[in-house]
């Protein structure tokens, strides 16, 4: 088979599908509007929530098995309804969400909260992957993201924290494109798509 056939019939249909997915995910994260994930409506998340997030070792932003429990907590911790206080009211409306999201299907809803945080890092940077890579310093794990966009917006700690996480890895791909200039690698899930045809291509010859 051709180069120009294998690429139409096997991988140009879901590359395309795939690379229009991650431009409207792009300009979705721009407009801040709830996501309803297991018929819940979710904030985007920001930097503040994946901290929280990460300090309650969430399974879905931290190595772990997702139980009922940490299921429910994602959800609650993003809901729109949850105004952070222990109030009556807030506390009332958390009961009344572990309510609805009880008779849902678990693995399909699990499913769903991977989705939401896979749509949100799919700009995230990449770890390096090097060997004998030097011990990382000992900080936050999100001071380097903060500083990064702080030196070069001058935005403060707090509004960086509070701007979803999807915004500030856009930002942070443009100031790292402008740095590196032609030397700068851009990268996309969809990316893996041309790589299995290139692999199936050179396997074939």
């Amino acid at each position: 088979m051709a180069p120009n056939e294998l690429w139409e019939k096997k991988y140009g249909p879901r590359f395309a599908e795939l690379r229009a997915q991650e431009e409207a995910r792009r300009e979705q994260a721009f407009l801040s509007v709830p996501i309803t994930i297991c018929g819940e409506e979710l904030r985007p998340m920001t930097a503040r929530d994946l901290l929280i997030l990460n300090g309650i070792d969430s399974p879905f932003v931290c190595p772990g098995e997702v139980g009922a429990v940490e299921l429910a907590m994602f959800l609650w911790i993003l809901n729109v309804q949850n105004d952070g206080t222990q109030s009556w009211w807030n506390l009332r409306r958390r009961k009344k969400m572990f309510r609805r999201i009880a008779p849902r299907k678990f693995d399909a809803s699990v499913e769903e909260c991977r989705a939401y945080v896979d749509a949100i890092f799919q700009d995230a940077p990449k770890g390096s992957a090097q060997a004998g890579e030097k011990r990382p310093l000992g900080t936050c794990f999100l001071v380097p993201l903060v500083m990064r966009i702080a030196k070069d917006t001058g935005w403060d700690r707090d509004a960086i924290l509070d701007t979803p996480l999807a915004q500030l890895f856009q930002y942070l791909k443009y100031i790292q494109a402008q740095a590196e200039g032609k030397d700068f690698n851009d990268w996309s899930p969809s990316d893996a798509i041309t790589n299995e045809f290139l692999c199936e291509l050179n396997a074939s010859r």
